[in-house]
């Protein structure tokens, strides 16, 4: 898999925020009326213009081409944007209404450009919502509305030098109670750090939020008009994040940069790590293929006392309400979403389907370690999709790193973020 994968995680959860955060809302929010009018069954016509980011957008013409064999009177155009640009150009072009029919855009930026009201809702009976993993679904909605089709999806898993658990005679956790143990004996094979955590560089929450969500916690209320981190669950999972730490299994000091922990797991001096689909290729660039295959275990997390929940990321395909070619750019996305089509885009570019279905032939039923992203995906979930996460999201990273360092205790921590969440409030102007 490509590191590109990464870069999309990264970029893809700061950009709006450094283009979206100054925009006016209080006249734009909210799912705005009913969605469009339904798409046909008819093939499509007419030339599709599409943004795609990264690694997508040069592979996707490829794929584009299968589509204009089923539908012979229409020609998709890709135009490919790097990540680090997409948000800014998505928002200038809604902002002059001047856009392109559809675009694919990150996961965790889609609640942001739907409050601008330059996104379209998703057509009624255009898709099965319950085709695609819980978590992708849910982060296409905001507000009442579905502004996105799921394409792809990311989640993280455990990476474990499994050579050192076999020296040690055990086996990944299943459990919170077994991941410890687990930890300090590899760690009595050689390893300084059992695991490494995210200490409060940018995104340390999806690193974090998942130890809450498996205890238990909710973000929200039940109809996301208030935050709720002041809860056991919540801080039952950030002191579980803690324990790390005092018992010396976890560096208070974590990874700033990409590429810093690879070296130090292929050493063999940090004996586990969380990461996505994209972190396979990584220990190959820092260990070798042989590296990977003899040495490299990969595990779903262990289960707190509600659930193993990991964090969600991922790419959704939305059109613009000023499209030119609304049908053909639909009938595209569908098509999109189709399991065999998501399957040959599996073969293409390495991303996850997002469509459960596609999962069921090839590779991506039998290679081993799809099997793993497979099973955490089921209860891998997103961020909350209001406009202000990112604010909080950077509030969060902050009381993280106070926790990490031992500067600050779970229950203060909380505190603070469910003080400032409040504050700042879910962005909706009703």
């Amino acid at each position: 898999m490509s590191t590109s994968h990464l870069s999309k995680a990264l970029i893809g959860g700061l950009a709006a925020t450094l283009v979206l955060a100054g925009c006016g809302r209080s006249g734009t929010q909210g799912s705005g009326g009913a969605t469009g009018a339904p798409i046909g069954d008819s093939p499509a016509k007419g030339e599709i213009n599409v943004w795609a980011m990264g690694t997508e957008g040069e592979r996707l013409p490829e794929l584009a081409a299968r589509f204009r064999k089923a539908n012979p009177d229409a020609k998709v155009k890709v135009t490919a944007i790097p990540w680090q640009d997409y948000a800014k150009k998505v928002e200038t072009a809604i902002a002059s209404q001047d856009t392109p029919d559809a675009t694919l855009v990150g996961s965790a930026d889609l609640t942001n450009f739907a409050s601008t009201g330059g996104l379209e809702q998703v057509p009624a009976g255009l898709v099965d919502t319950s085709s695609f993993y819980r978590g992708a679904a849910q982060s296409t909605t905001y507000d009442g509305g579905t502004y996105g089709v799921p394409w792809y999806v990311d989640t993280r898993v455990l990476f474990y030098r499994k050579d050192l658990a076999r020296a040690a005679g055990v086996s990944a956790p299943k459990t919170w109670k077994e991941y410890g143990p687990f930890l300090k004996a590899l760690q009595k094979q050689g390893a300084k750090w059992g695991l490494a955590l995210p200490t409060g560089v940018a995104a340390s929450w999806q690193g974090v939020l998942p130890f809450m969500w498996q205890a238990g916690a909710r973000l929200m209320n039940d109809n996301s008009t208030k935050f709720t981190f002041d809860t056991p669950q919540a801080l039952e999972g950030l002191e579980f994040y803690q324990s790390f730490f005092t018992s010396k299994t976890s560096t208070r000091n974590g990874a700033v940069s990409l590429g810093e922990i690879e070296p130090q797991f292929v050493a063999g001096s940090t004996a586990a790590l969380i990461s996505g689909p994209w972190e396979t290729a990584l220990l190959k660039g820092a260990g070798g293929a042989d590296f990977v295959k003899d040495k490299v275990g990969v595990a779903t997390l262990p289960k707190g006392a509600t659930s193993n929940a990991s964090f969600i990321g991922g790419g959704h395909w939305t059109v613009f309400k000023k499209a030119k070619n609304r049908d053909g750019a639909w009938k595209f996305i569908r098509w999109l979403s189709e399991p065999d089509v998501q399957q040959d885009w599996h073969e293409l570019s390495g991303d996850l389907p997002a469509v459960q279905a596609a999962w069921n032939e090839g590779k991506l039923r039998s290679d081993p370690t799809l099997a793993v992203f497979r099973s955490q995906l089921q209860t891998a979930l997103p961020g909350p999709t209001v406009t202000t996460w990112k604010q909080i999201s950077a509030v969060l990273d902050a009381e993280i790193e106070k926790v990490a360092k031992g500067v600050s205790s779970p229950k203060a921590a909380l505190e603070r973020i469910q003080a400032k969440a409040s504050a700042i409030g879910t962005g909706r102007s009703r």
